[in-house]
């Protein structure tokens, strides 16, 4: 017989569970606005309250593409949340995407000692900060990942079988579902290699998952569009090689590649596959450094089992309670929840806009009550400005890129920043109502003074340039308040 009797965990226990859950949560939602939160969450109270998704886009005068939103169904979270509880409900919606994929790597280590678990646990949330400090699609990308490892560690024939629905989904929330793919292709390929034969039901269910990403508004034009963007060597800094990249942002996938060779000396049930898995998500965060955090994440959920083999948790018989443990446990929650109280009462209430390269809030409450027109823009500022001006005032470019803007035009927008011959001949073509670019822009601010633009606001961040048969514009004054929150 076994000495060690599986009891449940004592009432304490759970009290101090529940309050380190709560101060997760909250820490969860803790959110900095990005330069797309304002056009994802335009774009999803667009769909909410047309049911429709446009090929035409309203907010941009140089859409040459047809408009590919792959990201639809989380834009749609997005604008329910707000609708329902503002800023607020961005926050726990965030908060709720972030908290499920930690608890599923939380989960996944169940049967790894104490303070291994802990250890991995807090590597895995600070690899993951990129990802989980902002709310974007590709949070949804990092908790269907998570839950695409465990069903394939676990081994869970039932599970597998309801992946194609899982696909389904993914493929309607955000471009991730590719990686997706690559994994579960990879994990039936080490499979099928190990048996020595085919293995159907994982072939079966591949493939079922392959047709599920056609489950979209767009069907295979969808799988046209990913595989004409997804592509190495695109020119954002997310998409950049490893080997770009400032030394520091190396520090995780140095220490997990170590980590994940260490553990696969270890032998498990799933060794091949998983390391398999591991040795794709590595390979594929050296070339694109935003799968580093996807490739963590994975990596510990994959690995869970090895490191379970090497210090496994020791399951023990029920202890008696001492007199003061319920008062330490009161304690620990008091204190716990009170920071989840502390942290939740300011992330609920703001979002903060992240500074670097953040727009210039002054020169839109200039252009705020001009009259309908273009204006010429920067690409990191576009989605800020769709949000305050449009329709009224449409944009030039913003961070859709290739959704709805072809490379051509990329290249136009490019010319015009730097003020080249050929972004002059650009802007002399179109004769835009407006022009809001960087200060930086010098040679093109040069350029517009000499048609005879005149300008409207002039600061060390950016310039409003307005064409000269235009009326003067008032504006409006901003607080320091509303521009260091979202929506600004």
């Amino acid at each position: 017989m076994s000495a060690h009797v599986q009891t449940r965990p004592r009432p304490a226990i759970l009290v101090v569970t529940v309050g380190a859950l709560l101060l997760l949560l909250a820490l969860a939602t803790r959110t900095a606005a990005d330069s797309d939160l304002w056009g994802h969450l335009r774009f999803g109270l667009d769909t909410l309250q047309t049911g429709r998704l446009p090929s035409e886009d309203p907010y941009s005068f140089t859409q040459d593409r047809p408009w590919i939103n792959h990201e639809w169904l989380s834009e749609l979270q997005m604008g329910i949340a707000y609708t329902v509880g503002g800023v607020a409900g961005l926050a726990l919606l965030k908060g709720l995407l972030v908290a499920s994929a930690l608890a599923l790597v939380w989960g996944a280590l169940h049967q790894v000692a104490l303070a291994p678990r802990i250890v991995t646990f807090a590597f895995v949330v600070l690899a993951t900060v990129p990802v989980t400090r902002t709310l974007r699609p590709q949070l949804w990308s990092l908790l269907a990942l998570a839950i695409l490892c465990r069903v394939l560690v676990e081994h869970r024939t039932v599970g597998r079988r309801w992946l194609p629905v899982l696909f389904a989904l993914w493929a309607n929330v955000h471009g991730g579902w590719i990686v997706g793919l690559g994994v579960l292709g990879t994990w039936t390929a080490a499979e099928t290699g190990r048996a020595r034969r085919l293995l159907l039901e994982p072939a079966v269910i591949g493939a079922a998952c392959v047709l599920a990403t056609l489950c979209t508004p767009y069907g295979w034009t969808l799988w046209t569009f990913i595989l004409g963007t997804v592509r190495m060597g695109r020119d954002i800094t997310e998409w950049q090689p490893l080997w770009n990249s400032p030394p520091v942002d190396a520090v995780p996938w140095v220490v997990a590649v170590i980590a994940a060779v260490w553990l696969l000396r270890q032998s498990f049930t799933e060794r091949w596959p998983s390391a398999a898995v591991v040795a794709l998500l590595a390979y594929s965060s050296v070339r694109v450094i935003r799968v580093a955090p996807l490739f963590v994440a994975c990596a510990a959920v994959l690995l869970a089992p090895a490191l379970a083999a090497w210090h496994p948790r020791r399951t023990e018989g029920q202890i008696d309670s001492s007199p003061g443990e319920g008062l330490v446990a009161v304690g620990l929650f008091a204190i716990t929840a009170g920071a989840a109280f502390w942290v939740a009462s300011d992330s609920l209430r703001c979002l903060g806009v992240e500074s670097e390269r953040a727009a210039d809030p002054v020169a839109v409450r200039v252009l705020a009550d001009a009259p309908p027109g273009r204006v010429v823009t920067f690409f990191d500022w576009g989605q800020y400005a769709l949000w305050h001006l449009g329709p009224e005032i449409r944009v030039s470019m913003d961070g859709r890129r290739e959704t709805v803007y072809s490379d051509a035009r990329l290249d136009e927008h490019a010319a015009i920043l730097e003020g080249r011959p050929e972004g002059l001949a650009v802007l002399a073509a179109w004769k835009p109502e407006y022009v809001w670019l960087p200060a930086s822009s010098e040679s093109t601010r040069g350029w517009l003074l000499e048609q005879g633009y005149r300008l409207e606001h002039d600061s060390v961040h950016s310039f409003v340039a307005v064409r000269p048969d235009l009326p003067h514009l008032v504006g409006r004054s901003v607080s320091e308040a509303e521009a260091g929150c979202f929506p600004g």
